[in-house]
């Protein structure tokens, strides 16, 4: 770690868009901790191995990162479990799942972690989503009530963690294709945003870093999606 440089824990930093805002937040400066499950990440300060869907992971993930580093100035949440269901496909143990990584893993790893972030006056960004965050979408009520809560939650710390700690949000739309995704799905998803495109990770990487940078930005819900939520439900 660089002296006097400011550090970064970013969950879920091994695939897709939290490895790219791990990646941006390297390349402008930033120690960067990076979480994962099952795809260890590369070149960073440090590679933390935890699972945050089980009730004691975020409590060793924070545990963890204070036996290697002595400040923390910004926590990014990234990491989430995403999984489209109908209601008849959805269960007690899907819903849980859900609600276990998307929104219960962030709240933990605030309450291990905000007294280390209160020092170095930092802040928090938790990566939301459109939907749930800020409409509903048909078939997604378990991921979309999890998201819904990530939100809620974002504004509470916001309150609970203020002064000494800043709590936001960002809510990103299409920014990255499912593999699966067939081209013409993606051009018709594609023409319903205003901006007419598909974002890409490094538009939520570089709203991520502007909130860690705005000092008198607290409890904002900050959307990424080209003006997607503003057609409503999906």
């Amino acid at each position: 770690m660089r002296r006097g440089g400011r550090v970064a824990l970013v969950t879920g930093a091994g695939v897709r868009v939290g490895h790219a805002v791990a990646r941006d937040l390297a390349r402008h400066g930033w120690t960067v901790a990076a979480h994962y499950r099952t795809h260890r990440p590369r070149g960073f300060a440090a590679a933390l191995e935890a699972d945050l869907a089980l009730a004691d992971g975020p409590a060793r993930l924070a545990a963890d990162f204070r036996a290697r580093f002595r400040r923390l100035d910004l926590l990014v949440s990234c990491a989430a479990a995403f999984e489209a269901a109908p209601l008849d496909a959805t269960d007690a143990a899907l819903f849980d799942a859900q609600m276990d990584v998307n929104a219960r893993a962030p709240l933990l790893l605030a309450k291990a972690l905000h007294r280390l972030l209160a020092r170095s006056a930092g802040s928090i960004v938790n990566v939301a989503d459109v939907g749930g965050g800020l409409v509903p979408w048909r078939g997604f009520a378990a991921y979309a009530a999890s998201k819904a809560a990530l939100v809620r939650l974002t504004e509470c710390l916001a309150l609970e963690l203020a002064p000494d700690v800043r709590v936001n949000a960002v809510a990103p739309g299409t920014v990255l294709w499912p593999e699966s995704s067939p081209a013409a799905r993606r051009r018709e998803l594609a023409a319903r945003i205003p901006l007419g495109r598909a974002g890409t990770p490094a538009d939520v990487a570089g709203a991520v870093r502007f909130l860690a940078d705005a000092p008198f930005v607290t409890g904002a819900v900050l959307p990424v999606d080209g003006g997607r939520h503003l057609s409503g439900r999906a």
